[in-house]
């Protein structure tokens, strides 16, 4: 329309300019000065409007290019949805993860006693069939550039896990005091600070199934998902520390007085190279206040370290020190690391100390570890991440298309761990002496792993465990005597397990 408007107002003028200069060679000279004056004065005019149509148009444009400036940036990378701001100060994205897992237990015939003692009397028939391990949905953002806030649900997950909130926070990473650091992030909610090496690696991008049992002990000491909580995080290009102090999970049930715990680590990268990487880290977890159970005004605080094996299709824990009554308990670990290309290594070894109450009681220790390696035939690397302190999941160079001849990537890996929850256990037939003995099992399992990933969303992960239990009936001699004879009887067990994990994840 301005463009019509211009071209009108330009051939006005030149009609003018036309007709001055016709009626100049024909009328006397004060007439044609007359003329010339008002064409003059037209002319001004016609000026004057161009040059209110150019300022006009100048706005109008840096009005258009304000307005598209201002505008929100949508993306959808990976298959996460996400609208932000233009100057990046606000952002929000949808966040969501199902993983589908079936499996098949290979046993021996029924045994007695069997090992679900105190849980369920069929032990020596595990649940093969299918589970959905998680299904969670939510949302992640950014508010005023230095404000961060998530809430992911749990719609439900194995059997005894219903659904709950996993994470639920705020968090202010406005803070910067170096200069070659990322800011430090301080938190408030519920979420789960990576207790250590395994731990920083996400659930969706984990080498196997399950993390490690020792690893997911201590993970639940005073942490993993739902964990309540204020605590600050600190990175740079190489290193990773944080600090928190927890309070119960959002799950918790059957507490009078919540527990109170702690988690502390630190990671580092002293050696980096563009196709090789070495992580070492040491991380600390804590109760210091254990909750109490008991509906009466008496206290009674207890700790339980229980620890299914790697694979949740049943929920069964074979290993158990059931309640021992304590005041605290501790836990160290040590972390080590490393990639090389498309190799990758790592291990971690573990000590639970446990402060136990009660005349004559003895403090009990247990401890576990395990070190587990991966290939990834298709070449790609599980790189080091400073914002967790950990090793990334495997991201395929190129999306499964057979049309174009690419498969995704493939990974190969192996697994061996222990944890073992005895302590001064005894010989097989001896009783349990009191205040003293826990039976509560060692279980080592060994596993090989086939990781397809046919692009960033999608994962399948086929596993194969050999699980090797040892462990004496915890029960004193009158109890072995109305349940099951034998005192001290051994109540382990030997199973392979096949399992696969179907995954979508953004």
């Amino acid at each position: 329309m301005k463009l019509k408007t211009l071209a009108t107002i330009g051939a006005s003028w030149l009609a003018l300019a036309s007709v001055a200069a016709a009626q100049q060679a024909a009328q006397p000279a004060d007439e044609r000065e007359r003329r010339i004056q008002e064409l003059e004065q037209r002319l001004a005019d016609i000026e004057a409007q161009l040059n209110d149509l150019k300022a006009s148009s100048a706005a109008d444009v840096a009005d258009v290019r304000r307005v598209a400036s201002e505008a929100p940036v949508v993306t959808v990378a990976n298959g996460r949805p996400a609208i932000a701001s233009a100057n990046g100060d606000f952002r929000f994205a949808l966040r969501g993860l199902v993983q589908y897992d079936y499996a098949h237990y290979e046993q021996d015939g029924a045994q007695t006693p069997d090992n679900r003692r105190g849980d369920t009397a069929a032990a020596s028939d595990l649940n093969s069939g299918g589970n959905f391990r998680r299904a969670r949905l939510g949302f992640e953002g950014t508010a005023f550039r230095d404000w961060n806030y998530a809430l992911i649900y749990e719609l439900g997950g194995t059997g005894t896990e219903g659904s709950q909130i996993t994470q639920a926070y705020l968090e202010y990473a406005g803070y910067k005091p170096w200069e070659n650091a990322a800011p430090l992030r301080f938190r408030i909610g519920a979420w789960a600070t990576p207790t250590g090496l395994e731990d920083a690696t996400s659930n969706t991008e984990s080498l196997f199934l399950e993390r490690p049992a020792a690893a997911e002990l201590v993970r639940g000491l005073a942490g993993g998902d739902g964990r309540t909580g204020v605590g600050v995080f600190a990175n740079g290009d190489r290193w990773y520390w944080s600090g928190v102090l927890t309070g119960a999970t959002v799950a918790n049930s059957g507490e009078f007085d919540e527990q109170t715990g702690f988690l502390g680590r630190v990671a580092l990268l002293p050696l980096r190279g563009e196709s090789y990487g070495v992580h070492l880290g040491a991380n600390l977890a804590g109760v210091l206040e254990p909750a109490d159970t008991d509906a009466s005004t008496a206290d009674l605080q207890r700790i339980r370290l229980r620890e299914r094996p790697e694979l949740r299709n049943d929920t069964t824990r074979f290993v158990d020190t059931g309640n021992l009554l304590a005041d605290g308990a501790l836990a160290y670990g040590l972390e080590a690391g490393a990639f090389w290309n498309n190799f990758y290594a790592a291990g971690e070894i573990y000590q639970i100390d446990v402060s136990r109450t009660g005349a004559g009681a003895v403090d009990p220790e247990f401890g576990g570890w395990y070190v587990q390696g991966a290939w990834t035939l298709t070449g790609e690397r599980r790189r080091w991440s400073a914002a967790n302190g950990g090793f990334q999941g495997v991201r395929p160079a190129r999306s499964f298309s057979p049309g174009d001849a690419r498969w995704g990537a493939w990974e190969l890996a192996a697994r061996y761990s222990t944890l073992d929850l005895n302590f001064h256990e005894g010989a097989l037939g001896a009783a349990p002496i009191a205040g003293d003995t826990v039976r509560g099992g060692e279980q080592t399992i060994t596993t090989l792993g086939l990781n397809w990933y046919p692009n960033n969303t999608v994962r399948f992960l086929l596993d194969y465990q050999w699980v090797e239990i040892d462990r004496l009936d915890p029960e004193d001699a009158a109890a072995i005597v109305a349940a099951v004879p034998g005192v001290g009887a051994q109540i382990g067990q030997d199973y392979q397990a096949v399992a696969l994990r179907t995954q979508v994840a953004f």
